[in-house]
Parts: structure tokens; sequence; C-alpha cells
């Protein structure tokens, strides 16, 4: 353990940023990489990186961090998926996947899913190079600030980003490794294509770029969160991916918003897991049937037989069927049986 109650060197979190972030600018402000970091000060029967710290880190974890570098634990914690909860998704959970947040899908260390984003702009102008917790959000594909698309992988070698493993198998390393750089090839993520996004339609993508600031600001000043829209915005978005719960959809929308019908992965995956690209496409789609006008355009959808009435409340709980309602409601013999009894 390092001495004292502080930490010799102990960095503010950065605005917006990540708790595993933070944990390795700790590590590397005191000169250790971040494996020999996380040995001294939590011991060897405390593992850190097989686990995803910033949706669920342990409590002894964000108590140490806080105390070892003088940061209120309500900070602290806030750097965590805790920061999302009762906004994005009811409660967290240590497994299973949470609305609107990304999984990595741990393997012995490595992560087998593209769940760390990145804009390489915002990195190419960190004086020390950070990680977002928002971009951890599943809705989050690209960049309010300098409005290009972020990136899910390193785009050279296209493997996961990782940047605790920066480090690992180089022993005669002196110096940390600054996390701008890939773990596989080492090729610098600042240096990805800068790719404009395309606001095809006004309105959906004005209201998805307020929530996308919103979040950055974390909800500071910000009001309260239109909780209705969110869970309609992520329900189209689970029935455009898939293959049979509403198959028509994908298509009746790109029919009258102009928009190609790009083929979709075949898969029983979450939105979630799925890459960047294929999101942010889904995600326009369905932000423009969830926009102010989602009300009749749902009733179109579901009078054209172009959304089947009763997957519009699929799977969701009493109290956010409850929200959907303030949206749109539909009779509970339209909803399906299990719906309408989730709801009791």
């Amino acid at each position: 353990m390092l001495t004292g109650k502080l930490w010799p060197a102990h960095p503010r979190p950065l605005p917006g940023e990540a708790l595993s972030s933070w944990l390795i600018r700790c590590a590397h402000a005191n000169g250790m990489k971040a494996q020999t970091f996380a040995v001294r000060n939590f011991g060897h029967e405390r593992q850190i990186w097989n686990r995803d710290i910033d949706r669920l880190a342990p409590d002894w974890l964000l108590q140490i961090m806080s105390e070892r570098t003088g940061t209120p634990l309500v900070q602290v914690q806030k750097m965590t998926a805790l920061l999302f909860e009762g906004r994005f998704f009811r409660a967290k959970h240590a497994s299973g996947q949470l609305r609107w947040l990304l999984p990595l899908r741990l393997y012995h260390r490595t992560f087998r899913n593209f769940g760390v984003q990145y804009c390489p702009q915002c990195l190419a102008e960190d004086v020390i190079p950070y990680f977002r917790l928002s971009w951890r959000l599943a809705f989050y594909t690209f960049c309010p600030k300098h409005q290009i698309m972020l990136h899910d992988r390193c785009h050279q070698c296209q493997h996961p980003v990782a940047f605790h493993r920066v480090e690992l198998g180089k022993a005669n390393l002196l110096e940390a490794s600054s996390m701008d750089h890939c773990w596989h090839c080492n090729a610098l993520l600042s240096e990805a294509p800068r790719e404009p996004v395309d606001k095809w339609h006004r309105r959906p993508f004005m209201q998805w770029e307020t929530l996308l600031n919103v979040v950055d600001r974390q909800f500071r000043d910000c009001g309260p969160l239109n909780t209705a829209r969110l869970i309609l915005w992520h329900q189209m978005c689970r029935l455009i991916v898939s293959e049979n719960l509403a198959p028509d959809l994908q298509g009746y929308i790109c029919s009258i918003v102009s928009q190609p019908v790009c083929e979709l992965v075949k898969s029983r995956k979450a939105f979630e897991q799925r890459d960047l690209k294929e999101r942010h496409y889904v995600l326009g789609l369905a932000a423009w049937i969830s926009d102010v006008q989602a009300e009749r355009k749902l009733r179109t959808a579901i009078q054209k037989r172009m959304l089947p009435s009763n997957q519009v409340y699929r799977d969701l709980k009493g109290p956010e069927i409850a929200e959907l309602d303030k949206l749109f409601a539909l009779p509970p013999s339209k909803r399906g049986y299990k719906l309408s009894k989730s709801r009791q």
C-alpha cells in the first residue's frame, strides 16, 4: 500500500470521466502501471479488471477512491452507471442487459463486445486523453460538440477499445502509455477518421442532440427527463432490429423518410450489443417515429399493419407502462395478455 491517507498524486476527476479512466490516470500520476497500482492498493484478492467497474463498481472500490483522492463519495459514484439509475433504467443489477448501457462481455480481462466508444477529436484536444462515462451509452453514437461520429473500435486493427490493457506484455516499458493508444496495435485512437454526422431529419436529431448535451452536463440544470419518450425510443429500437416482432417496421419508416433499407444483423442480440453504425442507423429511424408526433405516427403504423399493437408495450413493467401511457395509450385488449397482466 502507498503510505498516507491520500495518494502522493491524486488527480481530480475530469468532466464526465468514467471511473475506469480516472483509476488509470491515478495510477499513471503515481508513476505506476495500472495493474501494479491496483495490486498495491487493493490487493491480489480484489480484482479490478475482471469486471465492468463503470457499470457496477464494488462499494469498497468507490470508498477507497474517495478516501485516497479526497473526492466526495457522491462524486465518485456519479462516475459509474449509478448516474443513470432511475433515468435510463429502473435499477442496476449485477448481470443481464441494462437499458441503453453498452455491455463489455468480459472474458479473462478482455472485451468481447465493442462496449467502449470514443470521439477522436475529443481525445486529440484533451491535455490528458481520458474516456467519458457517456461514451458507454448506446444512443451516444455521435459527438454533439464536434458533430462527428464516434468509433467503437480501433480504426487500424478493429479490436475493441480496452485502455486498461495498453501496458500488458510490455515489461520493459518505463513510462505508462496514454489511454489514446490501442492496446493491440498501439495506433493512436485520436487519429481515427472524422466522419460528419448525417442529420437527415431536423426534429428527431435536434431532440437527440439535446439529450446528449444533457448527459454531458450530467443532468445539471436540465429539468425533468422525458422518461416516456426515452422508453418509447428504446422500444422502437428493439422492434426495428427484431426479425420477428415487427418485420415491416423498418421498411415502412424508411419509405416515409427516404432513407435506405439497410440490412441489419440477423441475430437475437440485444440492441445494445450491436455495433455503432447499426445502432446509429436504427436510432435515427426510431427517433423519427418516437418524436413529438409519436402518437399520430404510431397509430398510423398500427392501422396500416406495419406495427403490431401488442408489441409496443412488450416486456415493460407497470411503472414503465404508466410512463408510456403519457404519450400513447392503447386499450388493454391491444397490448397482449402478458403485458396487461404486468400492469396489475
